[in-house]
């Protein structure tokens, strides 16, 4: 199967912690990043590229 990694969803606004919870929960989301700096998403469980067509379909034929 041919999958394309180029494709990066945007985050913002969508309840991702990686990208909208930083700087704003102190001991649970990092720090913002200094002035200068981006902040870099790394979470495990965020999953900042699209599903696979196949596996969406594969759930929709499941439910």
């Amino acid at each position: 199967m041919k999958y394309d990694f180029t494709e990066l969803i945007d985050r913002h606004g969508k309840d991702a912690m990686a990208v909208d919870a930083v700087g704003k929960l102190p001991g649970f989301a990092p720090s913002k990043p200094k002035e200068g700096f981006d902040t870099i998403p790394m979470w495990v469980a965020d999953m900042n590229f699209p599903t696979a067509k196949s596996i969406q379909e594969a759930i929709i034929k499941r439910a």
